[in-house]
């Protein structure tokens, strides 16, 4: 633990363990240090706070709208557009998960299509 003395004389966490304990990735002395330390909560909460506001105002913010990942899934984009596309969702965490879940079959649907496709239904809808 790297302590910080503050205006107040006592030691307190530095900003790398405030940091850290709010990111949930602190060590167990921080950990410990936060039991007892009034300041050193509030100053974890603070910054829990504007990562939160941040993150609000800030998510996906340089990402492709859902209809242009949309458009991705069906093969809908020109290939130069497919391409970047693709190397957006490989390093965005949030496109790839929204990207996923796109491309997931329902099992449910699946089945009531291949029934009208049986039924006939289908066919009759194409001509």
């Amino acid at each position: 633990m790297e302590d910080e003395q503050l205006s107040d004389g006592a030691n307190h966490l530095s900003g790398s363990e405030i940091i850290a304990a709010a990111d949930c990735e602190a060590s167990e002395d921080t950990v410990a240090h936060l039991r007892h330390c009034a300041l050193c909560r509030q100053r974890v909460a603070t910054l829990r706070n504007v990562q939160q506001a941040l993150r609000r105002r800030l998510y996906r913010v340089l990402c492709p709208t859902t209809e242009q990942l949309i458009d991705y899934c069906q093969g809908l984009l020109s290939p130069a557009q497919q391409a970047l596309l693709a190397r957006h969702i490989a390093a965005c965490p949030y496109c790839s998960a929204e990207v996923d879940l796109m491309m997931q079959r329902d099992p449910l649907i699946d089945r009531l299509l291949l029934s009208d496709l049986l039924n006939g239904r289908v066919l009759r809808y194409l001509r």
